[in-house]
């Protein structure tokens, strides 16, 4: 696959760059790290994001009105450097602690709770919460095992408005973690993604596609040849269903977040199958969106994440949210 860049060194520098310039009064660079800040400091806890760039809008677009306060970035799938995540802590508001929210990858995990002992150091309350929403990198039992792919969007809605909200520190953990547990993401690949130096990432012979892959081409857990919208829709689900413990009368939100290479034409299609497998069930579908929230380079395919809510979440989760890449509104 052929890609449009310059210098590949260059590439997520030059991102930032072209991405602050489309909202200048709203986010601004931090000068000499890869990262990317609100503009405008509020006195309340704040939310510190990162992770590898490849998967955009995650993490860039996470930076937002009722969304996160600053984000580090790492270069293509590689973890953000320690000293960036730092950087970012420092020049968020940090008077009443910082939230950091990263997919469930062991560079991610390993630096954020190193700079949360670094920014404690220096007088900065900090705590880690952790999405890990796929639902075939390990069993239920083993929830916080598992990889953290596009439901980190449904959590960081909750987390940004629950901040906004005026929560106080471990308050706000509380109700992230609790999001965080009844978020559940499934997902299906048709096409391989791409890597800057346009190499594929997997193998998956033309005509199939497989359940569960990992966003870097990890093996899945189900390969099968190409069947019709509804039958993967109906698939998907019932692992969502079987592993939620999700049933009648439950309450959910659902997100069905587009790879790269998969139309809005198709999302539509499997959302409207969507819809009504659940009604069928007897779920109360209290929101459905598409979107393109977690996206890996070049990919075919899609995710369908549900979130769990209840008379807590839901006013959180209802919040309104935006930045260039990322708007939620009811």
């Amino acid at each position: 696959m052929n890609k449009i860049i310059n210098e590949p060194e260059q590439m997520v520098q030059e991102m930032i760059e072209g991405y602050v310039a489309t909202c200048p009064g709203m986010l601004e660079p931090l000068p000499q790290y890869k990262g990317i800040l609100m503009k405008q400091k509020k006195d309340k806890v704040s939310i510190v994001t990162g992770g590898g760039s490849g998967n955009e809008p995650w993490i860039i677009g996470y930076v937002g009105e009722g969304l996160a306060d600053g984000a580090a970035l790492g270069n293509v799938y590689i973890a953000p450097p320690s000293r960036a995540i730092l950087n970012v802590t420092k020049a968020v508001s940090h008077g009443r602690g910082v939230i950091y929210i990263a997919t469930n990858h062991a560079g991610d995990v390993l630096n954020f709770e190193l700079v949360g002992e670094l920014a404690e150091l220096e007088g900065i309350e900090t705590r880690c919460v952790f999405v890990a929403d796929d639902i075939t990198s390990a069993p239920r039992e083993q929830q916080g095992e598992r990889r953290g792919v596009a439901g980190v969007a449904m959590v960081m809605k909750v987390a940004g408005a629950a901040c906004d909200a005026g929560l106080e520190l471990d308050e706000a953990v509380r109700v992230i973690q609790k999001a965080n547990r009844n978020t559940f993401t499934f997902s299906v690949t048709t096409s391989p993604g791409y890597l800057p130096s346009g190499k594929a990432m997997c193998e998956l012979p033309d005509g199939f596609i497989e359940y569960g892959m990992g966003f870097n081409g990890e093996p899945g857990v189900l390969r099968t040849e190409l069947k019709s919208a509804d039958e993967i829709a109906d698939t998907m689900l019932k692992y969502l269903m079987d592993d939620s413990g999700i049933t009648r009368g439950d309450e959910i939100a659902v997100m069905v977040n587009g790879f790269g290479f998969t139309s809005l034409l198709e999302l539509s299609i499997v959302s409207r199958r969507v819809a009504e497998n659940l009604k069928e069930k007897g779920v109360i579908l209290h929101d459905i969106f598409i979107d393109t929230l977690f996206g890996p380079q070049g990919t075919g395919g899609f995710s369908i994440s549900m979130l769990k809510l209840d008379g807590e979440l839901k006013p959180y989760y209802d919040a309104p949210a935006y930045s260039p890449f990322f708007k939620k509104y009811r």
